[in-house]
């Protein structure tokens, strides 16, 4: 489809919308279309992968009666069809408007539930978690076993049932004006083609039941399960104007526990278990650590041919790593905004080129704290390969490839990640990257 023909049948929709009723649900969260029907709206063609091999068009073909104006985190969730399994395998084309701010923890009833409530209904403790398993103690460096691990799942599974929501085939959500926001969701997008999400701040999918993995790292890690919005073998997505960050516990604000940092997020955003032609524009990833996985786990060979990611005009700021890490994809990366400040240490690197990656990256501006070297900004992590171009750190022209492998002489990175490009609408000027991502990317910037 051109932009010429997707404007006049975005036209077409919205006087339909305009002078049909809607169903009793959406009269009642509320009536009318945001200013230009932004939830009409389709992916151009040409932009990024999930403008290949069809386009994708989200909820654009909703009829009036699955147009949706939500409040609530239980109205959203009926919206996409239920909780649990209901919304993934619901197929309807929909438009969701969500209004001001969902919060996940809020049940069916209007009360919010907490940590406790979810351990009070199965019996467990995290605290008695903690202390069993402390490697110190007299379980030492066992992985952790028994009751309290199945009691853990069984509360973990309650907590799930409260904040993870499901979204399926053909929807798109939007939000309305500059204050709509999701809180303490993890969205999944699994086994769902041809899906939209704009316009969102999405924060802090809180994992209450971190657990213990001795075998993470010498030193062993707390793992979480949640990220804030997860792709899961999902198809033609497009994820465009939202803002992404871990709420009131960016890293520096977790507390350490067996010497290590207690993480209750995963992710902001990660793409795995083949999911395939993605685009991720203009948005923002805000104060985490793992921010962005593209594939699975290097043993997961099913990847292969999948992963076709393109992230263009995002802005990355004070971030750990993985923006992106990748896996297998061909994953094309231009014109995105790094921003490392000097006000926190959690620093690792930018770009992960991991097992049989073809990551691409032109003309991205990274602004990089004195104190790192440029050397810092790649990751190798079982890839061979990647192309790089048009890099500028500090306002310099810096080749982060060149720099890796200086500072890497016995492990290096070759510079041909053996494709190019197709899908762009236009590739901007590196030294104007700044300006552009901070005028227009992240949620409350559509009108």
């Amino acid at each position: 489809m051109t932009a010429r023909r997707a404007t006049i049948v975005a036209g077409l929709a919205f006087a339909l919308v305009a002078t049909t009723p809607t169903l009793a649900a959406a009269q009642q969260w509320g009536v009318g279309q945001p200013r230009g029907d932004l939830g009409r709206q389709v992916l151009a063609d040409n932009d990024g992968w999930a403008s290949a091999e069809g386009g994708t068009t989200g909820g654009a073909a909703a009829t009036a009666d699955n147009v949706f104006h939500v409040r609530t985190w239980q109205e959203f969730r009926t919206a996409l069809g239920g909780g649990g399994n209901a919304a993934r395998t619901n197929t309807e084309p929909r438009i969701i408007y969500v209004h001001g701010e969902l919060n996940a923890w809020e049940a069916a009833d209007g009360t919010l539930t907490s940590c406790a409530t979810f351990e009070e209904a199965t019996g467990f403790s995290q605290a008695a978690y903690i202390e069993a398993f402390d490697p110190e103690g007299p379980w030492g460096r066992n992985d952790p076993s028994g009751d309290l691990v199945t009691l853990q799942a069984a509360a973990a599974n309650a907590q799930a049932a409260q904040t993870q929501q499901h979204i399926g085939s053909n929807k798109t959500i939007i939000g309305v004006g500059d204050d709509a926001r999701i809180v303490g969701a993890n969205l999944r997008i699994r086994d769902a083609e041809n899906v939209i999400v704009r316009n969102l701040t999405i924060s802090d999918s809180t994992d209450c039941f971190p657990e213990w993995d001795p075998g993470d790292t010498n030193a062993g890690n707390w793992n979480s399960r949640y990220d804030n919005l997860s792709i899961w073998t999902g198809k033609h997505v497009w994820i465009d104007h939202n803002t992404f960050d871990s709420g009131d516990l960016p890293p520096d604000a977790l507390t350490t526990v067996y010497g290590r940092p207690y993480e209750v997020h995963d992710g902001l955003l990660d793409i795995t278990h083949s999911s395939d032609l993605v685009t991720v524009s203009y948005n923002r990833f805000d104060a985490h650590d793992k921010t962005m996985l593209i594939g699975s786990s290097d043993g997961r060979t099913a990847d292969r041919g999948t992963l076709r990611v393109t992230l263009h005009h995002n802005k990355w700021t004070d971030i750990g790593q993985r923006a992106p890490r990748v896996r297998y994809g061909q994953v094309d990366v231009y014109n995105n905004h790094y921003v490392q400040t000097t006000d926190h240490d959690w620093y690792s690197y930018f770009w992960g080129v991991g097992r049989e990656s073809a990551l691409y990256a032109e003309n991205n501006y990274i602004q990089l704290d004195p104190a790192n070297d440029a050397s810092t900004i790649i990751a190798k992590w079982g890839g061979t390969s990647m192309t790089e171009i048009g890099t500028r750190v500090n306002g310099r022209k810096v080749s982060a490839l060149d720099a890796y492998n200086a500072a890497n002489p016995t492990n290096t990175i070759g510079d041909d990640a053996g494709w190019t490009p197709q899908y762009r609408l236009k590739v901007d000027p590196t030294m104007s990257v700044p300006a552009q991502v901070e005028l227009r990317a992240g949620a409350g910037k559509l009108r």
